[in-house]
Parts: structure tokens; sequence; C-alpha cells
């Protein structure tokens, strides 16, 4: 049979293709797709490419795997400060978290940022959060000025919305906005039509508007009154919206006491959302101690909504809460044969460190992650990879996972579970 060629994109739907109302239908053919030899990844530095040629071996290309890249950035250091500041915990009542934005000291690298809008998954309502590692990269701000330095303006397309983190009024809140120029020095960009309102070493993520044409009617063309609404860690290829491993860090969070002498346990309701913004709940114990003490979640959040003491402090005890070392994979690893975690330069040797997704169906909020974990320091409930370097806002996570083929065949648009998790507590 002669060869075909053509234009493309493939975009072979299956059933997530909704043939009438509004749910998809799940048919006995639907994928995988074959591909004889695998598959493979065009070089695009071969163009043009002759579509009607008929010698062999004329199309540069890199053969595929069914590795998924899924984390790949620099977390922030582990602090017990960076969601809450310490102080006394009352009862059922929500502690204090962190309103204004911190200035990153890793330029270019994600960091916390408040003020972050979500939408969480299966709503229509957009909520402000606190996000962890959020962006992938930073840029440096300066009040009341369209100018924004970066430390590589290759990381940015003309027309894209972005998302600035904390470089709001006063430091307090994200901000929408869309680059407009990019410098040929490679470390400048102007950005319009919402300039920073504070100055800031602000992350940077990407926003949930994708095309350089969608501009605002002031200052190009495109639909009018177009405007971002919320976060999407997302790269535009083509017609596909590709998950960014750049904005995929999610990690544990820890309660500290400050002091000892503490006669009763005090536990910890913290209410967030995971990497792909589903609401989730886990309960985290600060026990009776005679010493100042942190206690570590087991499950990874990527987006703060509150933290709740349950019951009061005793002789007037603080706790601040904070982020640890224990990081989540974006997708259901149930082994670790399945992942290839690499940290500050080392590949992992052995399963040290690495913790299996939960299967209790739903998860409960004193069970782990629903994806699996992988610690990398210290600053968690469990042991740490050989080395156990603390992160440090310079080290380099990279988390590969080569999922087995009953997650991927089994997962379809009514039944995720195999590749993203059982259902996350709510409770």
């Amino acid at each position: 049979m002669a060869e075909t060629n053509f234009r493309g994109p493939l975009n072979s739907m299956g059933s997530l293709e909704i043939e009438a109302g509004n749910t998809a239908t799940i048919e006995p053919m639907d994928g995988p797709s074959g591909f004889y030899q695998t598959i493979a990844m065009l070089d695009p530095r071969s163009a043009p490419f002759q579509k009607d040629g008929t010698a062999p071996g004329r199309q540069p290309a890199f053969l595929g795997n069914p590795d998924f890249w899924a984390c790949d950035n620099k977390p922030q250091v582990s602090t017990t400060n960076a969601i809450a500041a310490s102080a006394v915990a009352t009862s059922l009542t929500a502690m204090a978290l962190q309103t204004t934005q911190l200035t990153n000291p890793n330029a270019g690298n994600p960091f916390i940022a408040v003020g972050v809008p979500i939408l969480p998954q299966g709503t229509s309502t957009v909520v402000n959060t606190i996000a962890i590692d959020f962006g992938f990269t930073t840029g440096t701000t300066t009040a009341n000025s369209s100018t924004v330095a970066v430390p590589d303006t290759t990381k940015f397309t003309l027309g894209q919305w972005i998302v600035v983190g904390g470089a709001g009024a006063s430091n307090q809140a994200s901000f929408f906005t869309q680059v407009q120029t990019l410098s040929t020095n490679g470390t400048t960009m102007t950005v319009l039509p919402v300039v920073p309102a504070a100055a800031s070493c602000a992350p940077i993520g990407q926003a949930n508007i994708f095309g350089a044409g969608q501009y605002p009617p002031a200052y190009n063309f495109g639909p009018s009154g177009v405007a971002p609404t919320f976060v999407s860690p997302n790269l535009q290829a083509g017609v596909l919206r590709v998950h960014n491993p750049a904005e995929a860090l999610a990690r544990n969070v820890s309660v500290t006491l400050a002091t000892g002498g503490v006669a009763t346990a005090v536990t910890f309701l913290v209410v967030g959302y995971d990497l792909w913004r589903m609401l989730m709940t886990e309960l985290i114990t600060s026990p009776a101690t005679t010493s100042a003490t942190t206690s570590y979640g087991k499950k990874a959040f990527k987006y703060i909504a509150s933290v709740t003491p349950q019951s009061a402090s005793t002789g007037g005890n603080s706790y601040s809460v904070g982020i640890g070392d224990t990081f989540g994979f974006p997708l259901r690893a149930d082994e670790w044969e399945q992942t290839n975690s690499f940290w500050a330069g080392t590949a992992s040797a052995n399963s040290t460190g690495f913790t299996a997704a939960v299967t209790t169906t739903p998860a409960t909020n004193t069970t782990g992650d629903v994806r699996g974990t992988i610690q990398v320091g210290a600053a968690g409930a469990g042991t740490a990879i050989t080395g156990t370097l603390s992160a440090n806002g310079t080290s380099r996570l990279a988390l590969i996972q080569n999922l087995g083929v009953w997650n991927v065949v089994y997962c379809t648009p009514v039944n995720p579970v195999p590749m993203f998790g059982v259902t996350q507590s709510i409770t």
C-alpha cells in the first residue's frame, strides 16, 4: 500500500467526541490507535517536506516512546511558614493565610503566589488561592511600568496571555496581562493592558486564553472584550493544549509548633486543590510534645484555600503552616518501576522515597496521595531518597512516568481513575 502524507494535525478524538447531547459515548472500538514500529516526532528543522515524493528516508525524525514528561522545574525552598505565619490556634477558626507576595530569591524558578485565580474542576466559579511553586518562570516588575525584566524571553510568545503572581496592588493580588513586545536582547518584554502595580520578582504562569490573535480591541484585533479569567498551566501546541511539566510541581503541607509543653494534640484541616484543580482535604495532627516540632502531610497540594484548627491551642502555643519536601506525581504511579525520578542532578537508584498511589476509594483526609509521591528531603512524613537534600529553590526535580498498560487502556472520560487516581477526600 502506498504511503499517505497530509498536512494534519491528526487529532483522533475517540470517546472524547460527543455524538449526541452533552455526554461522551464510550464505544467498544475506541482506541488506542495502532502504529507499526511505534510513532515518531518529525524534526521541525526539516521543512519544506516534499509531500508527494517517493524516496524513503526523506523525513528526519525522532523515534517516540510512551514516556510522559510529567514534571520538570526547581521547587522553592521548604519553609515552615510559607502558607501561614505562626499564630495561636482557635478551634474551628481558619488561620490567617499569607496575603502579601514575598520576593522570589531565585529568578526564573517557580515560587509561592498570592491571589491566584483558578477554576476548580466541576465548577463554574473562579476562586482565589495561594498557589505553591507557581509559574514557569519569573519577571522582575516595576510599579506602574509595562516593562518586565525576564531571565529568558524565549519562554514567551507575542500575544501570550499570562498570570503575574502577586505583583498587583500592594503585592496582594495576581493579575492577567498580555505579552506585547519581546526585546532582541532576550531579557526584556512589555505587557498590556494591565501593568504591574508593585515591584516584585514575580512568578509568571499561563492564563486560560491561547492564541496570539486574541487581543483586547483597544490594542489590536480579535473578539471584543476578550480577557482571561483563571490559570491554565499548559502550552499551546497547534490544536492541542499540552500540560506543561514546568508548572506541574505540587507538594506536601507542614504544620510547625513553635514551642513545646503542649499537653493536647491539635489537628489541622487543610483545604485546597491538587494539580488538576480537584478539591482535596487533609488532616495533619501536631502532637502533644515537650519540644518544638514539625508535622508533615502526605498529600500533594498545588493550591491552598484554608487551614483550620479542629481544636484550640493549649498554653498559648503557636503554629505555622508551610511546605515540605514531598512532591506529587502528576499521573497515577502504581509502581516505582513506572517512574523515573531525578533530583538535584541524580537519578533515583531505588524505590526509597517513593510512595505508590492510594487506591482506597474514595481517599480519606488521612490517607496518602491519590497519584503517589516522591520525598526528596527530610521535610516529610516518610523516608527521603538517597542524599536527603531538601528543596532549596535551585535544585531541579524531574518526574518522568511510563504508565502501565492497564492505566492507559482503561482510562476513559467516564473513568479517569486509572491515570489520575481515585476520588480525592473533600471532608
